[in-house]
């Protein structure tokens, strides 16, 4: 991911080397500090994968103009919709976490059945219809 001005975003072991060796506080006002916006955030993923927002609605069956809504910004995705397309966009574990954390969404927990069967989905290249299969063979609710 890069930042605004196209330059690569800090590792967060730079980060973190940037506080501990920093003199003056100021530096903490860089945005490198601040989560990026979802719908840019978004729209990166969806480039990386050489996916459209077309592509996305007509994959995850979304109304139209929700699927737009959620890619300009101006409404926030479940964290259903936000698993839904990492399943389709192949995103790993790491990868859907920082994505749910952008979104202000809760991170997948372990120890709860059904986060664990989306865990599990992602680690082992599941796409969306087979973590239906194994939610749902597991006695849980659907991601739809």
């Amino acid at each position: 991911m890069t930042g605004k001005e196209g330059t690569a975003m800090k590792s967060t072991v730079e980060l973190e080397h940037q506080i501990r060796g920093g003199e003056d506080p100021q530096v903490l006002r860089d945005e490198e500090f601040s989560l990026p916006d979802l719908a840019q955030y978004l729209n990166g993923l969806l480039k990386g994968a050489g996916l459209t927002v077309q592509d996305v609605v007509v994959r995850c069956n979304l109304d139209r103009w929700y699927g737009y809504q959620l890619f300009n910004g101006t409404r926030r995705p479940s964290r259903n919709i936000l698993l839904r397309l990492a399943l389709l966009l192949g995103l790993s574990e790491g990868e859907t976490q920082r994505l749910l954390k952008v979104a202000g969404r809760q991170p997948l927990y372990a120890r709860c059945r059904w986060d664990a069967a989306v865990l599990y989905a992602l680690s082992h290249g599941m796409d969306e219809e087979e973590a239906g299969r194994l939610l749902s063979d597991l006695g849980e609710e659907g991601l739809v």
